[in-house]
C-alpha cells in the first residue's frame, strides 16, 4: 500500500507559545465546534482528562477520542485520534507551538492513514474539517496577533497575490466553469478560517486572472506568504493557476 501524504496545516494566535499550548488543551471544550466535529452532537463536550481526549453525551455516554502521547506544555503536543473509531484503527496527530515575534506559530500535523482501509478518502475529509476547527481556535484568542511598529501602531506583512492560467489551464471555456477552480476557493477559504484573508476577486479587465490579499500578522512573514501561495494553494501546486507574490507596503487605511 503506498503512504499517503499527512496533513499539515498552520495557523498564528495572539498569544506566547505556553498560553497557546493551554488554551489548545485546557480550553478545547470551550472552542472545540462540538456541533459539527463530535459523536454525540452540539449538547455533548470534550476535554483532555487523564491521558486522553474524551467526549460525554449529555446523558454521560463516554467517546475516546484519542489519547496522549507527548506533552511538552508550550512545545509540542502529541496523540492518538479515533473519534467513533476503534484505537485500533487510530492515525496520529501532532501539534507544535513557535515563538514568531509576540505571537505563536502554532502546527499541525495528521498523519498515519494507511491503518484506515479508506485512507486517502479520510485524508481528504479532514484536510477540509482542520481548517474549519483550527479557526474556531484562533477565535478563542482576544485579538488578531500583532506586534508594536515605529509609529505606534501594529505591524503585520501585507502581499497581494497575483493569479494568472496557469500551464495546465483549460485552452477553451471559463477557467472559473473548471472544477479544478474549486482548489482555488478551498484555499481561501483556509485563509480566511485562519484570519489572513483581507480580499480576493477577479480583475475586470483581464480574463482568468484575479488578485488575493493576505495580511498575516508580525513582520517579516513574506516567506511564510510565498509558502501558502505556492504549496498550499493545490490550484498553483498542480498549475492550474501561476502566482506573483507580491510584498506591500501599506501607508494608509480607511
Amino acid at each position: 500500500m503506498s503512504p499517503v501524504p499527512p496533513i499539515r496545516q498552520q495557523v498564528t494566535v495572539a498569544a506566547d507559545p505556553s498560553t497557546a499550548f493551554a488554551v489548545f488543551t485546557d480550553g478545547l471544550g470551550r472552542w472545540w465546534p462540538i456541533a459539527g466535529f463530535s459523536v454525540h452532537g452540539a449538547e455533548a463536550s470534550v476535554a483532555f482528562v487523564d491521558g486522553e481526549i474524551v467526549e460525554r453525551s449529555p446523558a454521560g455516554d463516554r467517546e475516546l477520542w484519542g489519547t496522549v502521547t507527548r506533552w511538552e506544555p508550550g512545545v509540542a503536543l502529541g496523540f492518538t485520534w479515533h473519534p467513533g473509531g476503534s484505537p485500533e484503527r487510530a492515525t496520529q496527530v501532532e501539534v507544535t507551538f513557535e515563538a514568531a515575534g509576540p505571537a505563536t506559530l502554532v502546527t499541525l500535523e495528521h498523519r498515519g492513514w494507511e491503518v484506515l482501509a479508506e485512507g486517502e478518502q479520510a485524508r481528504n475529509e479532514y484536510d477540509k474539517g482542520w481548517p474549519t476547527v483550527l479557526g474556531h481556535y484562533v477565535a478563542d484568542f482576544p485579538g488578531v496577533a500583532s506586534e508594536p511598529s515605529g509609529d505606534g501602531e501594529t505591524e503585520h506583512t501585507w502581499v497581494a497575490l497575483l493569479h494568472r492560467p496557469g500551464p495546465a489551464a483549460p485552452q477553451e471555456g471559463s477557467i472559473f466553469a473548471d472544477p479544478r477552480f474549486g482548489d482555488h476557493v478551498a484555499f481561501l477559504e483556509r485563509m480566511h478560517e485562519a484570519g489572513y484573508l483581507v480580499a480576493a476577486g477577479p480583475l475586470g479587465d483581464a480574463e482568468g486572472e484575479g488578485m488575493t490579499v493576505l495580511r498575516l500578522p508580525g513582520g517579516g512573514q513574506l516567506d511564510k506568504a510565498t509558502k501558502l501561495a505556492t504549496e498550499d494553494d493545490a490550484s498553483v501546486a498542480g498549475g492550474f493557476f501561476s502566482v506573483t507574490v507580491r510584498p506591500w507596503d501599506v501607508m494608509l487605511r480607511g
